[in-house]
Formats: structure tokens, C-alpha cells, sequence
């Protein structure tokens, strides 16, 4: 969550989900350190929503939110992602090349305009990996692992 909005115990919300009625009144959402919250009052816009949870009514309360996340139950989760992966389930995975050699680890997954890219942590610094086809040739949960040909590697 972004922050607090005015004085009533509302917050801004940065939404990173492809459900687009994710946030409706009534709907309880998981917030990360602090537990369950009902959606008691949604406006804004779905880019941007602004939205009141009962019982946190004043900009304290919804300024104790900020930075937290929310997530929905897992199983729902994978009920709306209709077989793709969730971002939870390759956050924290080792990647490695064709060959097997270790990449570094998924830290990271960002929304882009045509492919969402990984994030890969490593020893010196960052690689940036787009989540297409032709750059991850497997996936392998049972595992923890993720099989990539980073672009800078074609020839």
C-alpha cells in the first residue's frame, strides 16, 4: 500500500493484479504483519484505487499500512491465474542456464508493457530476465529451480 489518504482511514492502493474486480466492497484481503481486512468503501480508479477497511477509520491507522502488502489466499490466486505461474511461487527460485550454471536467484518480478521481466539477483549486481518463451525454457517448482537463456547469450 502506498500510504494514507486524507483523514478518514483511507489508503491508496498500488495494484499489482490482472484480476481487474480484485478490490470490492465485502471482499477480505490478507495484509502482510497485520492479517485480515475487510474492503469497507472502494474509490478511485482501478489503476488507481483508494479504499477504507472496517474498522480503520482515522490517517493513523491507515498510515500504519504503508509499504504492507496484500494478497488474497493462494488457492484463489491460482483459481484467476488459470494455470500460469504466480509471482509468489518464482519469487525466491535459483536460476540456472541450459548448461547449469547458477545464474542467481528470482528477487524480484516487474510489470512491464509486453512481458513482465525477473528480477535476478547475483553476485555483482542484477540480470534482467523477460518472462518470454525464448529466454525461460522451464519452470520447475517441485525443484525451486528456473531453466533461462538470458538474451545478452544469443548468437
Amino acid at each position: 500500500m502506498r500510504g494514507a489518504h486524507g483523514v478518514r482511514g483511507e489508503v491508496r492502493i498500488d495494484p499489482r493484479t490482472d484480476v481487474s474486480d480484485r478490490f470490492q466492497r465485502g471482499r477480505t484481503l490478507l495484509c502482510d504483519g497485520i492479517g485480515p481486512l475487510e474492503i469497507a468503501s472502494l474509490r478511485g480508479t482501478p489503476e488507481a484505487p483508494i479504499i477504507g477497511f472496517a474498522g480503520r477509520v482515522s490517517r493513523g491507522q491507515a498510515d500504519a499500512l504503508r509499504g504492507r502488502f496484500l494478497r488474497v489466499p493462494a488457492e484463489e490466486s491460482r483459481r484467476a491465474a488459470g494455470g500460469a505461474y504466480l509471482w509468489a511461487d518464482l519469487v525466491g527460485l535459483e536460476v540456472r542456464s541450459p548448461s547449469g550454471e547458477a545464474l542467481g536467484v528470482v528477487a524480484d518480478i516487474l510489470r512491464t508493457g509486453s512481458a513482465d521481466v525477473l528480477v535476478i539477483r547475483r553476485d555483482g549486481g542484477e540480470l534482467l530476465l523477460p518472462a518470454l518463451e525464448s529466454v525461460i525454457h522451464k519452470v520447475d517448482l517441485a525443484s525451486g529451480h528456473i531453466v533461462a537463456l538470458p538474451q545478452e547469450e544469443y548468437r
